[in-house]
C-alpha cells in the first residue's frame, strides 16, 4: 500500500515530541514565506526545496552565537549538490514565521548522517538562542522522515556546546564519544600571533623578508580570479602529495569539483579567504581558508616544492593569521588532525564529539 501522506503539526510547548506523521515535505514554492503561526512546528524541507529557504537559512546562521563556516548555506547547498544530490533533506523548525532550527541530513550506508558529512570539520544544527531545546524533536523529525531505512543516527564532529550533544530522542539509546581533534590557535596581539612561539614569529619574518628580497609577494584573491587560483591549488597540492608518494585529498575528482564549486559560493557569502604566493610571475603556494566574525578555519592549502626553501607554508599561514585578527577574529583552528607542524604554531587541541543513537530494544 502507498505510505499515507504526512503532515505538519504545532509542536506544544510542554510536549516536544511530534506525534506520527511528523511532517511533510516542504513545497519549494512557498519555502520562503512561510504563513506565520504562533506555535513552533516541525517540517520537512524536501532535497528540491533547500535552495528556497537559502535566505531564511543565512539569517538563521548569522543569528545563531559563533555559527561555523560548516553550517552556512554556501557551504551545504554546495556540498548536497556534489555529494548527495537527491538525497539531502533538512528538518526546519519554524517559529513566528521565521526559520527557528535547520537540521539538514541524509542517509549514508545504514546510517543517518549531518549533512556536510566527508569534507566538513565541524557538525552540528543551527538554532536561534531560547529554541536549543528543540534539537532533539529535529532530530526526530529527521529519522521519521528519511527516505530509506538506516541502522543508527551518527552526529559527528560537534562542538562542546552544540545542543545535539544532550538531545534525547525517544525509542533510541545514546552513546557519546570523542571525535577528532581540531588544534586551534586562540588569535591576541596585532599581528594575532601574541599565543605563538616566538621561534615562529621569528620564523614568519624572516620568510617574509626573503620573500620580498626575491621579488615575491602575498596576495589576496579577487574574486575574478578564484577560479583560476582553485586550478593552481589542485595542482600544487597534488604535487606537494606526489613528493611524498601519496595521493592527496584532490586526487579525487569529488573533492576537486566541490571545492571548484563551493569558493565562489564562499566569496559571494563573505566567508572565503584565499591567499596565494606569487613569484617570478607563477603562483608558487595557494591557501584556503574560511572566516567569520569569530574564526578562520584553515581548511586547504599546496605548494611547489621547488621552492620550499621559501618556506611558502610559513608565510601562508602566518599571513592568514595577522589577516584574521585584522578582521577581529579570536581564534585559528587549524581542523581535522595532530600534524606537528601546527603545534609549532602554537595550537592546542580542541575536542570535538560524536553522538552515536540506536534503535532501543
Amino acid at each position: 500500500m502507498p505510505r499515507p501522506r504526512p503532515r505538519a503539526i504545532p509542536a506544544r510547548e510542554d510536549d516536544r515530541r511530534l506525534s506520527r506523521p511528523l511532517c511533510r515535505a516542504r513545497d519549494p514554492m512557498r519555502a520562503a514565506c512561510p504563513a506565520r503561526r504562533k506555535a513552533p512546528t516541525v517540517e520537512i524541507v524536501a532535497p528540491d526545496g533547500l535552495s528556497g529557504i537559502r535566505e531564511e537559512w543565512e539569517r538563521l546562521w548569522r543569528a545563531v552565537p559563533d555559527p561555523s563556516p560548516f553550517l552556512a548555506p554556501a557551504w551545504l547547498l554546495a556540498w548536497a549538490d556534489i555529494y548527495a544530490p537527491d538525497r539531502c533533506r533538512a528538518a526546519a523548525l519554524w517559529a513566528d514565521g521565521k526559520l527557528a532550527g535547520l537540521l539538514p541530513t541524509f542517509v549514508w550506508e545504514s546510517a543517518l548522517l549531518l549533512a556536510g558529512t566527508g569534507p566538513s570539520d565541524h557538525g552540528g544544527v543551527l538554532i536561534r538562542p531560547g529554541f536549543e531545546k528543540w534539537a532533539g524533536t529535529l532530530v526526530e523529525a529527521a529519522a521519521e522522515a528519511a527516505p530509506e531505512p538506516f541502522e543508527r543516527i551518527d552526529l559527528q564532529q560537534l562542538a562542546p556546546g552544540s545542543p545535539l550533544i544532550d538531545c534525547a530522542v525517544p525509542g533510541w539509546s545514546a552513546r557519546m564519544e570523542e571525535g577528532d581533534c581540531c588544534p586551534a590557535l586562540m588569535l591576541a596581539g596585532r599581528d594575532g600571533m601574541a599565543n605563538a612561539p616566538k621561534r615562529m614569529r621569528s620564523n614568519w619574518r624572516y620568510a617574509m623578508r626573503q620573500l620580498d628580497r626575491k621579488g615575491g609577494a602575498v596576495e589576496r584573491v579577487a574574486a575574478a580570479e578564484i577560479h583560476e587560483t582553485m586550478a593552481a591549488l589542485e595542482r600544487l597540492h597534488g604535487l606537494r602529495w606526489t613528493e611524498k608518494g601519496e595521493a592527496g585529498m584532490l586526487a579525487d575528482p569529488l573533492p576537486s569539483r566541490f571545492l571548484r564549486t563551493v569558493a565562489p559560493a564562499l566569496a559571494e557569502a563573505g566567508l572565503l579567504q584565499l591567499h596565494r604566493l606569487r613569484l617570478d610571475g607563477g603562483t608558487i603556494a595557494v591557501l584556503l581558508a574560511m572566516q567569520t566574525e569569530g574564526e578562520s578555519c584553515y581548511f586547504l592549502s599546496g605548494f611547489d616544492p621547488d621552492h620550499a626553501g621559501l618556506s611558502p607554508g610559513t608565510i601562508l599561514v602566518g599571513g592568514a593569521i595577522a589577516e584574521a585578527a585584522r578582521n577581529g577574529a579570536t581564534r585559528f583552528d587549524f581542523l581535522r588532525g595532530k600534524e606537528p607542524y601546527k603545534y609549532r604554531w602554537g595550537a592546542k587541541d580542541r575536542s570535538l564529539y560524536r553522538h552515536i543513537l540506536t534503535r532501543s530494544c
